[in-house]
């Protein structure tokens, strides 16, 4: 409950005790009424991306692309009140009075505005002011005066009104909170509820509700800022409240720790949280006017404010401010010091003191005239702990707020040195040479004026006491003196014809006792033994910026470096301890040819410019904002016969591919930069189809005509002074004219390919009837070889077959005929082993008495030995297995077919098939011819034969025919 109050009070304390900021107030950019249509109010404030800022404006909408406004009114021609950038819907969303609507891009990028309210119920249609538009989970919620419109899908309204005028409304955390003069409330469903502990907001007029922390920031009118965690509402003490109850609170952002809070009286207050700094921005410090009716921060950090009259962009993120701003100007810069707690300041105009450091109030800055100083002052210079001020009129010694003249025969003096290794001596460089003084008794006194040279001696520096080198308009010159320092003794001078690399925007100083001279080729020194000029790559490499310097200094261990556009801190002992700043020139203009730095600490610089004096803090880090986006493709336009556009940027950054018809086929390009880069020496580069890029050239149009058919690529870059890049292209196409186009290359193709159809066919017909009699009569020769062919081939096949069956059977009858000696043989052996077997018999029977018992017994194992042999089947199988083969399988098909028969039975089978006689067969089978007919009976009747069925031509035959 007490946690912000404690805040508050320690805020209090730091803001009492703690030394302020070296920081003056931040540069403001105004942009008038005039830019837009003098709409005058602008009551909201939308930035969209890095370049694209919404307003909601008395004309209507405002579109500001970074370099172009554009005015879109809403259909019934009112005011807009609120707008909302819509990044999932792709859409800006704008209400105006008893009006709401959004608008996008159409095909060629054009804003084309659509009317939602139209759809609205007439009971409720016509809601008064619509002062915010919100959205949530695809939901659209529009505040009026004292009802809230809930929107989805475009079509589906709800009504949901609540007790009282809604003043003001924020979407925090995807709820609606509405400040009322009952208090704040917020949406749940289709109910608003008292927002918990907001008791304390009874009857205060509620301006601004933004999300902080784990809840919300309430702003109201009078009484300051609150802040509610949900649970409780407590006092959210700045320091300000003084000021807010007096400027009366109008409106309010916040981003990060910044708070941004406009009044109706007296600006614009910023408030950072982080360091509880307070900032004020009016009319004193470069405000158009003091009634901020909007304020928004964008994606750069900076602050958009919404005035009654004009809108103003506040740089709060650049790391340069300024002292003061026209119209409470003194005068163009051109030095400044800081000597006891004070301020110095040459102007164009005088001398002016204030204290230091400065703290900015919002009030005007105490800026007072030194007296007798008034006048052009060249440059302020701290001596042996006394100040000197170089002026038209001479040099003057600075006593706090008095100003006393010196050496008063010295009269157009620029700068002035100590004489090296002589602290009481000292060189004052005047408009017609150069001046000794030495002190005495505590008073610098004139020695004399240096014979010899009577050249304008703005800018020089001692390479010793006697030697001098001055920097001319278009040359150098070495000045060598004599040894009391009273005239020249010698002289030369170095233009670009001598060998010096530059004869314009060069500067000579002074880096660890050594003279050096920036000119726009890099850093050079003279080398004396050569009398010659030599590049100094360690010194360029430290100057790591894209320009050239035009000034540089040493302060301590620190070279500071001024370009044209960018500031430079290079830490001499420390590598890599180069830091380059950018400046912005529509900001900072030095003083061409006065550039100069005043440093104030290491990372605090005074720069003096055309509109008075600017404060650089160098950030820690290599300053370098972001350049994507800055350059962009406005607009593309067909040029033939009229302008016609063709596609304009928009907030999508979405780019269709224009088809240009053949008769249009001249095109222009508008491309912009954004108000962030300016300047005279911006150049731009355009080429077509990755070609080459164009010559650098200021202007921003293209244009192109006759171009051929096909698919282009138009594409521009910006190349800035300051190094940094941006680039933009867009792709179309050319259709080729109609007789090049695919249809009329069809067209010449088909009548090509009838052409040629209709040449080949009368041909073919030609041809054709020619072939047809050659055909025929090869046909018919054809016709004839062939039978010819096939007869020829016929009768051979019927040789081969012959020959082929005579074969076989030449085979098979001498096959027959060796099984058919093998059986006779084997029979006839038979035969003969039998009558041995006899012989044996007989003899055996013959012998007689013990003495032939041996004799006998080995007749027995001979007529044992005849019977093994004659009753042998192996012979006989092979003989079967044979006959078998020759006769295909005869035997076995027998056998599967009549296994009843006996061995003899199928033995005389198998001498039938071999086409045996009876007498034949008896032998073969050791029988009778009476045993062999006996056997054939049998087999006859076994193998079912009729009497007039042949067996030989049943075993031949039939037998066979079955067996397939």
């Amino acid at each position: 409950m007490k946690q912000h109050t404690l805040y508050a009070l320690f805020l209090l304390l730091c803001l009492s005790t703690g030394k302020a900021r070296a920081e003056w107030n931040s540069f403001i950019l105004n942009f008038d009424k005039s830019l837009y249509g003098r709409g005058a109010q602008t009551w909201q404030i939308a930035p969209y991306n890095n370049r694209w800022v919404y307003f909601a404006n008395k004309n209507g909408l405002l579109q500001f692309d970074g370099n172009t406004w554009t005015v879109l009114p809403l259909k019934n021609a009112s005011d807009a009140r609120s707008i909302l950038p819509s990044t999932t819907q792709g859409r800006i969303y704008v209400g105006g009075i008893n009006e709401f609507g959004y608008y996008a891009p159409t095909t060629n990028g054009t804003l084309a505005y659509h009317c939602m309210s139209d759809t609205l119920d007439g009971s409720f249609r016509y809601l008064g002011n619509v002062w915010g538009v919100h959205e949530a989970h695809h939901t659209l919620y529009l505040q009026g005066d004292d009802r809230v419109v809930k929107c989805t899908d475009d079509t589906l309204y709800t009504v949901i009104p609540i007790e009282g005028k809604i003043d003001c409304s924020g979407m925090v955390g995807d709820i609606l909170y509405v400040g009322t003069d009952r208090g704040v409330w917020f949406l749940t469903g289709n109910n608003f509820f008292p927002l918990p502990g907001g008791e304390v907001l009874q009857h205060k007029r509620i301006r601004g509700i933004v999300p902080h922390e784990k809840g919300i920031l309430i702003a109201t009118a009078y009484n300051g800022l609150y802040y509610a965690d949900g649970l409780s509402v407590t006092p959210f003490v700045t320091g300000a409240e003084d000021f807010m109850s007096r400027a009366e609170v109008f409106c309010m952002d916040r981003q990060g720790d910044k708070i941004a809070v406009g009044t109706i009286h007296q600006g614009l207050l910023l408030i950072d949280c982080a360091t509880h700094r307070l900032k004020y921005f009016n009319e004193n410090n470069g405000l158009h006017n003091n009634t901020v009716l909007s304020v928004a921060f964008d994606h750069k950090g900076n602050l958009w404010a919404g005035l009654d009259s004009g809108i103003d962009y506040v740089w709060i993120s650049s790391p340069f401010s300024n002292l003061y701003s026209y119209p409470n100007s003194y005068g163009t810069g051109y030095t400044a010091a800081v000597r006891d707690n004070r301020l110095y300041l040459g102007t164009n105009r005088g001398l002016y003191h204030t204290a230091y450091p400065v703290r900015p109030d919002g009030n005007l800055p105490d800026i007072r005239p030194i007296t007798g100083c008034s006048g052009q002052v060249w440059d302020l210079r701290t001596i042996d702990h006394q100040l000197f001020c170089l002026h038209d009129r001479g040099i003057f010694l600075i006593e706090g707020t008095e100003a006393r003249r010196i050496a008063p025969d010295i009269s157009g003096a620029w700068t002035c040195q100590t004489v090296t290794g002589h602290d009481d001596r000292m060189y004052v460089g005047t408009y017609n040479g150069i001046y000794l003084l030495t002190k005495e008794g505590g008073t610098w006194k004139t020695v004399c004026k240096v014979e010899g040279i009577s050249d304008s001696f703005q800018r020089f520096e001692q390479e010793s006491d006697s030697v001098l080198w001055v920097y001319g308009t278009d040359h150098v010159t070495r000045v060598v003196l004599s040894e009391d320092l009273r005239r020249v003794i010698s002289l030369r001078e170095y233009y670009a014809k001598d060998g010096f690399p530059a004869d314009r925007d060069m500067c000579i100083t002074k880096i660890d006792g050594r003279v050096y001279f920036s000119t726009p080729q890099g850093v050079y020194r003279h080398h004396l033994p050569e009398d010659s000029w030599e590049p100094c790559h360690d010194i360029d490499s430290l100057l790591s910026g894209s320009n050239a310097c035009t000034y540089l200094q040493q302060h301590g261990r620190t070279l500071f470096s001024l370009g044209p556009h960018e500031v430079g801190r290079i830490e001499l002992d420390a590598k890599p301890g180069t830091r380059i700043i950018p400046i912005h020139r529509s900001l900072i203009e030095p003083v061409s040819g006065f550039e100069t730095l005043i440093p104030l600490a290491d990372s605090l610089l005074i720069i003096p410019n055309e509109d008075g004096f600017a404060l650089l803090r160098i950030p820690t880090e290599s300053y370098k904002p972001d350049s994507t986006g800055l350059l962009y493709i406005s607009d593309m336009y067909l040029t033939y016969p009229g302008d016609s556009l063709l596609y304009t940027a928009n907030f999508r950054e979405q780019k269709p591919k224009p088809v240009i018809s053949y008769s249009h086929n001249s095109v222009r390009f508008e491309y912009a930069l954004s108000f962030f880069k300016t300047g005279d020496d911006i150049r731009f580069q355009y080429r077509l189809n990755n070609g080459q890029w164009s010559v650098p050239t200021p202007g921003r149009t293209k244009e192109y005509s006759n171009l051929h058919e096909g698919d282009y690529t138009f594409e521009v870059r910006v190349l800035s002074p300051d190094g940094s890049t941006s680039q933009d292209a867009i792709s179309f196409r050319i259709l080729p004219p109609w007789y090049r186009s695919p249809a009329a290359y069809v067209c010449y193709v088909a009548l090509a390919l009838l052409a040629l159809w209709f040449v080949h066919r009368w041909d073919d017909l030609r041809i054709r009837r020619k072939k047809r009699q050659i055909s025929i009569e090869k046909d018919r020769e054809m016709h004839r070889m062939e039978r010819e062919y096939e007869q020829e081939k016929a009768r051979r096949e019927r040789q081969i077959m012959q020959l082929e069956k005579e074969k076989l059977e030449h085979d098979l009858q001498h096959k027959s005929q060796e099984m058919l000696n093998l059986m006779i043989n084997f029979t006839r052996k038979n035969e003969i082993l039998a009558e041995i077997k006899a012989e044996i018999l007989r003899v055996s029977a013959m012998l007689r008495g013990d003495s032939a018992r041996e004799g006998k017994k080995q007749l027995l194992l001979i007529n044992n030995k005849i019977d093994a042999n004659m009753q042998s089947d192996e012979v006989l199988q092979r003989i079967e297995e044979q006959f078998d083969l020759i006769h295909n399988n005869f035997m076995k098909r027998l056998h599967e077919r009549h296994p009843d028969l006996s061995h003899n039975e199928r033995m005389m089978c198998a001498y039938l098939k071999m086409n045996l006689s009876t007498k034949e067969i008896a032998p073969l089978l050791n029988l009778s011819v009476r045993g062999v007919e006996t056997i054939r009976y049998r087999l006859r009747k076994k193998l079912g034969l009729e009497r007039e069925d042949s067996l030989t031509e049943y075993l031949n035959t039939f037998l066979m025919k079955n067996e397939e």
